[in-house]
């Protein structure tokens, strides 16, 4: 996007010299994706260049065949629902109303995101309500102004790292991966 602000073609070459040498099949890769999803259009000949036909403000996530990944979409759209939502919601009223015909979440995929989110502060566990069931209770969730980050959804993320019970300390780097689930 920056080579091509002013509307200029780039080629695969000029993206690769602004990253590292063993990028250049991903930088490959990643123009292959962008044509099929008609984000960039190629030259005919070599060096193929590259015009961007589409400028987003996010990077699209595109599959190899040339479609928008759909990977993320769930957290996103309960997010929003989140922040609509100043009266608090339940498990199922979030994978309710965050499903769209595209994108269905289910009670079980609201429920791992909820918790995490309360585990990190980010949601408050507001009251438990009679769900209707006798015994059964139904949690109410809702998100404080001051955790309300703004339109991009809190991602979970994986890690894996050392960590060392006698020092008390983590050993080395921490290495995370976005939970795709």
């Amino acid at each position: 996007m920056e080579k091509s602000a002013d509307g200029a073609t780039v080629t695969a070459a000029d993206i690769n010299g602004a990253s590292e040498r063993y990028q250049q099949t991903a930088v490959n890769l990643f123009f292959q994706r962008m044509v099929k999803a008609g984000f960039v259009h190629q030259s005919d000949t070599p060096p193929f260049r590259y015009t961007v036909l589409k400028r987003q403000p996010n990077y699209p996530l595109v599959t190899e065949g040339g479609s928008i990944s759909k990977m993320g979409l769930g957290q996103q759209y309960m997010w929003n629902i989140m922040r609509r939502s100043p009266r608090g919601f339940t498990i199922a009223e979030i994978a309710a109303n965050a499903s769209t015909d595209d994108v269905v979440i289910n009670v079980r995929s609201a429920k791992k995101y909820i918790l995490r989110l309360e585990r990190a502060g980010v949601l408050k566990l507001l009251t438990k309500l009679d769900a209707g069931q006798r015994g059964q209770k139904a949690h109410v969730y809702v998100l404080p102004g001051s955790q309300n980050s703004g339109p991009k959804a809190p991602r979970l993320h994986k890690a894996t790292l050392v960590y060392d019970p006698n020092s008390g300390s983590v050993k080395g780097d921490v290495l995370t991966e976005e939970d795709r689930t």
